[in-house]
């Protein structure tokens, strides 16, 4: 029959493995230190027929926890009876099935088999990340050059803060009303009195017309035209149209494009590298193996024809 050896590069096979590099490579750096734990048989449910959960039960559904919410999952004892409860109904009822002599049908079987697989090649793979950890300086080496790749990533963007007060159009009064209020803040009346007391923007006119920072492109053209003519901080806008009415603008601030520096995000690139370094071995191992694989066409061909048949039998 003919074979075919398959290669990584095809689509299902990587989704395979980020599946296999997602929460377990957190598990290895402190597999160490928790072996005592995991070690413990301490009962802490039981069922009929002597069926027990033990701790080391609870542990291996913990496991399969993203890491970041293992420590959520222990701060309240409900969790840990949730889970018991449920692996000893699983239990009970897997007795159950062998009573029914069910563990004889080969299709389960087979998916016994498969399960027991996955858990051990995760455990094989954990292993390996023990055995690979990366020491600190590979991993802030790798982090830094990560950063330096996709420093526009990490890029802030010129910012702009103002503050505007809001006329509502209803007829020609409203620009004459929206003039009068300029030429009182620009004899000393306070912008952000003006602004709580006339403002018709629910949004700003408690702050005193603070809009906050923004980005360009973030307010309607007129507005973000009118506001970048403003030379310095506390210029006050003539009225300025919009669908929304007339806006009286201040401007309060700016700042410049920024770049986050390495230090600030140091945590989050370390921790990426590392888990980057450690799936890249997990990458390079499944590799090897798959260069080990023969695939057989034909027997693949009259399964999936055999399978189809049965599936759409009516």
């Amino acid at each position: 029959m003919m074979n075919m050896r398959i290669s990584l590069k095809k689509p299902a096979v990587w989704a395979l493995l980020i599946a296999l590099t997602t929460w377990n490579v957190a598990v290895a750096k402190d597999e160490k230190k928790k072996q005592s734990i995991y070690q413990n048989t301490e009962v802490l449910a039981r069922g009929p027929n002597g069926l027990v959960v033990t701790v080391s039960d609870i542990l291996s559904e913990v496991n399969k926890m993203n890491p970041a919410m293992r420590s959520d999952f222990f701060k309240n004892q409900a969790n840990v009876r949730q889970i018991a409860n449920n692996l000893l109904v699983r239990r009970i009822l897997a007795a159950e099935a062998q009573k029914e002599k069910l563990d004889r049908d080969l299709v389960v079987q087979a998916a016994m088999v498969v399960a027991k697989d996955r858990v051990l090649s995760d455990a094989r793979l954990n292993q390996m990340d023990v055995a690979n950890e990366p020491t600190e300086k590979a991993i802030e080496a790798y982090a830094q050059s990560k950063y330096r790749a996709n420093i526009e990533k990490y890029e802030v963007p010129a910012q702009t803060r103002a503050s505007h007060i809001l006329i509502e159009k209803k007829d020609e009064n409203s620009l004459k009303e929206a003039q009068s209020l300029v030429t009182k803040i620009k004899e000393g009346a306070k912008f952000e009195d003006m602004a709580k007391e006339f403002s018709k923007d629910p949004g700003s006119a408690s702050r005193g017309g603070d809009l906050g920072f923004f980005t360009a492109g973030r307010m309607v053209k007129t507005f973000e035209d009118a506001t970048n003519a403003l030379a310095k901080p506390g210029d006050i806008s003539d009225p300025v149209e919009s669908q929304f009415g007339y806006h009286i603008i201040r401007l309060d601030e700016r700042q410049a494009k920024t770049v986050t520096s390495f230090d600030e995000v140091r945590l989050q690139l370390m921790s990426e590298a590392r888990a980057d370094l450690l799936s890249q071995k997990r990458v390079q191992k499944v590799q090897a193996i798959t260069n080990t694989m023969n695939f057989e066409d034909k027997a693949i061909e009259n399964f999936s024809k055999e399978g189809l048949e049965a599936m759409t039998q009516k």
